[in-house]
């Protein structure tokens, strides 16, 4: 069946190219003139002369020459506009494949041009650090949410978990009318917020989180706001979205939106039901742990307790929707308001219930020269979360000078798996429970002494608590413990986290362009990690049926005190600029493990060097090295082993280190999303002198791991994307590539110390079409060879391959075919298998109504399962997952 498929799929894909390379082109050309002498820079529409609808355009050379082109045979107009000369509008019928035409220009009209939009499908720029979109340019018709939008510009990247990136930069926040709800945490609004509402799609370079900040701080960020139409605003409008499955599997989703984005006050309100795979609130760690770690000001970014146990499968490359067996739901209220002009107050709150079933069958083939086994794991588990979280924030200016922000939040975060687990043909039942809060008060004051200098300081107080209980029904280590008889084995963990933390910045902007920059910061982090690890050998546990093994548990108390001065000076001269750095501190570590006390105190060195140049007008070339040190963290210094899962245990290190590091890396970006072409390529090398690697005990049954302080690991990488308008087939060629490679070492208990080299090569291309037609397209191809050098080589391919097909049968209706195709190399004697996977959906639009009407069609080809393959440097993995049946569902769209 999958030959045929792949042959219905390649005839697709040439019948498509073909109709690409006959489409017919009119070309027009010709020269500018004006008292005798030609004319550049003067800029050229070619429109619609029925509706005015523009269809291309250009600027013309030093030579006065220009040449259009377009797919439709008139009748046309051209407009000619240029500063200081009267605007030239001219009819034509271009009915010759080469059509010229020359035009003079005469002095006069208007001394500034006005505004104009461009409807031909590429952006244009508004700003120095302002790139604007018009929604209507991009739109196809089958675009429901900003994320479906989003997806269609080039030079926008939209990963499999909502993230959206521009070039090599994340996007730290997406704004409505200028206000922000979620900060990195804005998939939750990118996922629901229907696209109807939308008129431009600002990109918004060099952005501040802190507007006193802006045009001061030397910041690299990247922010997007959306613009609505004047129609949408300060009025409640909404949309409401609903699918289910009338025959067969019982899926459904469910969604509505409600929202009012005035000048003053913002409300969005959002509840979501699905059991079809979709994620509706992946992103929500961003929202308890926000903030923006290299911002001025910001400090405790990201600190939280560490996952101990988590048996979330890991499916890199592959749509991890079509494996999500899931119940979720999510009611989330949001507001802004503000009740004076110096006074604004933003709330959020969630509440999340949710059910996942995984699925998942492995194989681990160990081949350690005389460690050769084999493991088999077929896992089934069910997890029910329980969040629920809010946020205040505070903000208050008492003059134009001076804003005081305070940010609150509280979290209940509850986690139950339950697992039916066949491992080497025994079966046990698996129970991990976790039911935690977390708290986390910040308070920052920023004041502005000039148009040049500001004053940022913040205090911020963390604490967290997040509680595990792990119990397995079945006794796998009778080689490790010496022991028979057991019934059962438990852990328990207390995991808390106690933080607090002060920072004052200053930020100066000198009037030559310099930049300088100082830091104080102060932090206390106190991390209780107690595990117990209880061997049961009768079902009630109690009394003289519960032992506790040696070296298996844990009272761990690390606390840690640092002090810290960091500085930096920004040289800036023409085209380029350079800033030294450095970072000087103090850091006590105290670690106590059952009343025994370590204590150690460190100097920490970090210099670094960064540099920009601006090598032409659209080039831009930049570089940093760096030297850098740092602690380890409290997990790799736990004292004694405890438990992850079935089979795994792991203890850290004996020695309070102090690991140090230095690299460099290479940034060069050409052009913007303004330009046909532009690109970004950056590489790196980085040098671990000191890491933490590990010294493992490999047994069927069990796995112990020690981490231990190696020396010498070296990593390097490249990455590039190149972007390419072809005016000839109206459309953009996107090509990707990449580099990892990483050379370390690791121990294993009667094999010794083994060198690693490992190596992963990323490819890809693809191509979106932007036809002014019926039809559009979306097709790529990626391939990813990854291998690794230790006794001997192990070679792994992988491919990817996507066509999606759009075509408008009228003006209401739609249809729309996804292709996927995934290949996943061939291990452990099994042939590599091709998995192929199609969606249809099929809509009709009833516009006056702004209602829509959907069938769509699920894994038209009913994949059961597939299987991926995972090289690792201990073991070779094949692992197969349970995938969602194929279903037709009928969902109503109505947006109000």
């Amino acid at each position: 069946m999958n030959g045929n498929i792949n042959k219905q799929i390649a005839t697709l894909f040439s019948i498509l190219l073909f109709a690409i390379a006959t489409r017919g082109q009119v070309a027009i050309h010709g020269r500018i003139w004006a008292a005798g002498k030609a004319v550049g820079g003067v800029r050229i529409e070619l429109r619609d002369e029925g509706d005015n609808k523009m269809l291309a355009y250009t600027f013309s050379d030093g030579q006065g020459k220009y040449n259009l082109q377009t797919v439709r045979s008139g009748p046309f107009s051209l407009l000619f506009t240029a500063l200081s000369f009267k605007p030239v509008s001219l009819p034509i019928v271009a009915f010759r494949a080469d059509t010229l035409i020359d035009v003079q220009l005469s002095a006069g009209g208007v001394e500034r041009l006005q505004e104009v939009i461009v409807h031909s499908k590429r952006p244009y720029r508004l700003g120095k650090d302002t790139i604007e979109l018009a929604v209507k340019s991009f739109l196809q018709g089958d675009e429901r949410t900003v994320e479906d939008l989003l997806k269609k510009i080039p030079g926008i990247q939209v990963g499999t978990d909502g993230s959206i990136k521009i070039g090599d930069k994340e996007v730290q926040k997406v704004m409505v009318e200028g206000d922000d709800f979620f900060e990195k945490g804005y998939r939750l609004l990118t996922q629901s917020m229907s696209v109807r509402p939308l008129k431009k799609i600002q990109i918004l370079q060099r952005y501040s989180h802190n507007k006193q900040l802006k045009g001061i701080e030397n910041s690299d960020k990247i922010a997007l706001n959306l613009e609505l139409e004047e129609d949408s605003k300060a009025q409640w409008i909404g949309s409401l979205d609903a699918q289910i499955v009338p025959i067969g599997p019982k899926y459904h989703q469910a969604s509505a939106n409600l929202m009012n984005f005035g000048k003053k006050n913002k409300y969005y309100l959002l509840g979501t039901t699905n059991n079809n795979g979709f994620d509706a609130v992946s992103s929500i760690n961003h929202l308890i742990q926000s903030g923006s770690p290299h911002e001025p000001g910001q400090i405790g970014v990201g600190i939280t307790t560490p996952t101990l146990i988590d048996n979330t499968p890991n499916i890199p490359g592959f749509d991890h929707k079509r494996t999500n067996f899931n119940n979720d739901k999510l009611l989330s209220l949001n507001t802004i308001l503000n009740p004076t002009a110096q006074l604004k107050i933003k709330w959020l709150g969630f509440a999340n219930p949710t059910k996942k079933t995984f699925y998942r069958n492995t194989v681990q083939d160990y081949h350690l020269q005389d460690n050769h086994f084999t493991n088999t794991e077929d896992h089934q588990f069910k997890r029910k979360i329980d969040n629920y979280f809010t946020k205040l924030e505070l903000q208050f200016e008492p003059h134009k000078d001076a804003i005081l922000t305070y940010t609150g939040t509280l979290g209940s975060l509850g986690k139950i798996d339950l697992g039916t687990l066949v491992f080497n043909g025994v079966q046990s039942e698996e129970r991990t429970k976790s039911n935690g809060y977390v708290t986390n008060q910040n308070i920052s004051y920023s004041h502005k002494f000039s148009n040049r200098d500001v004053l940022v300081s913040s205090l911020r107080w963390i604490k967290q608590q997040t509680p595990i209980d792990y119990n397995i029904n079945k006794f796998y280590y009778e080689d490790l413990f010496g022991v028979k008889d057991i019934y059962a084995v438990q852990q328990h963990i207390a995991n808390n986290l106690t933080y607090i933390g002060a920072t004052t910045h200053y930020v100066s902007r000198r009037s030559n362009g310099d930049f300088f920059q100082l830091a104080f910061n102060m932090d206390y982090q106190q991390q209780q990690l107690n595990t117990e690890l209880k061997l049961l050998s009768n079902p009630t546990g109690l009394g003289d049926s519960v032992s506790s093994p040696s070296g298996f548990s844990n009272a761990m108390d690390f606390n840690v005190f640092q002090t810290n001065i960091n500085t930096k000076y920004t040289f800036k001269r023409g085209l380029w600029e350079l800033t030294p750095r450095l970072e000087v501190g103090m850091v006590q570590n105290i670690l106590i493990d059952f009343g025994k006390s370590k204590s150690k105190n460190n100097v920490v060195l970090s210099p670094g060097l960064s540099g920009k140049w601006g090598l032409h007008e659209k080039g831009r070339l930049e570089a940093d090295f760096y030297f850098q040190q740092q602690n380890a963290t409290s997990t790799q210094l736990v004292p004694n082993y405890y438990t992850t899962g079935v089979r795994n245990f792991i203890r850290g290190m004996d020695n309070l280190a102090a690991l140090s590091s230095s690299g460099a890396a290479l940034t060069y970006t050409y052009g913007s999303l303004t330009d046909r072409f532009f690109a970004n390529f950056s590489a790196g090398h980085q040098i671990l002198f000191d890491y933490v690697g590990i010294s493992s005990r490999l047994d069927p049954n069990f796995s112990l791991v020690q981490q231990v302080l190696l020396k010498d690991k070296k990593s390097s990488y490249f990455k590039g994307d190149f972007n390419y308008y072809l005016r000839a087939v109206h459309g953009n060629f996107r090509l990707d590539l990449g580099m990892n490679a990483t050379d370390y070492a690791n121990l294993v208990e009667g094999v010794g110390s083994r060198r690693i080299r490992a190596a992963s090569y990323d490819y890809g291309l693809s191509f979106r079409s932007a036809w002014n037609s019926k039809l559009n397209i979306y097709m790529g191809y990626t391939l990813q060879h990854v291998n690794y050098r230790t006794e001997g080589k192990l070679i792994l391919n992988n491919s990817r391959g996507v066509l999606n097909v759009f075509f408008s049968m009228s003006k209401n209706i739609q249809c729309n075919l996804k292709n996927e195709s995934y290949r996943f190399g061939s291990l452990m004697g099994k042939r590599s298998k091709i998995y192929c996977f199609s969606d249809f959906s099929l809509s009709y639009e009833m516009k006056k109504h702004r209602t829509r009407f959907n069938i769509i069609a699920k894994n038209i080809f009913n994949t059961k399962f597939f299987r991926n393959v995972e090289l690792t440097d201990m073991y070779n993995s094949s692992t197969e997952y349970r995938l969602l049946p194929g279903y037709i569902s009928f969902g109503l769209d109505l947006s109000f």
